[in-house]
């Protein structure tokens, strides 16, 4: 392990809870405007999101801290490949929703792993109705 790598990893696990605190607030507000205003911005779906999670920890974590976000919760998980099915409040299109996830797995992934950030997984080819091509 590089001195670089080694400081990345440091670095993102001191920057997981700060952004999950940004997160946190920023869902907590969203959700509070929407059932303050009598036309809701509610779009909800159910999506099933490929992850690049190896370990248990890995999988428990990202599941936890998707349920944690206001708007989101982790339906199921599956280990082997490892998968989770989210439920969103503010699913625009299925694209949305796998990016949010994604970003967020990212930033559990550099706390995670010394050796730092897979790339996503490519086969996230769907139509806008989540439907792979």
């Amino acid at each position: 392990m590089t001195p670089r790598t080694f400081l990345t990893w440091i670095l993102g696990m001191f920057w997981l809870p700060l952004y999950m605190a940004y997160d946190l607030v920023a869902g907590s507000l969203r959700v509070t405007r929407d059932i303050l205003r009598p036309q809701g911005d509610i779009t909800p779906a159910f999506v099933e999101v490929p992850l690049r999670c190896r370990s248990d920890f890995e999988i428990s974590l990202m599941s936890n801290l998707v349920s944690l976000s206001p708007g989101t919760i982790t339906v199921a998980t599956r280990q082997n490949p490892a998968t989770v099915w989210v439920h969103a409040m503010y699913a625009h299109d299925h694209r949305s929703v796998l990016d949010y996830v994604h970003t967020m797995e990212d930033q559990v992934l550099r706390a995670t792993r010394p050796d730092g950030v897979p790339t996503r997984p490519g086969d996230l080819e769907r139509d806008e109705r989540g439907r792979r091509r």
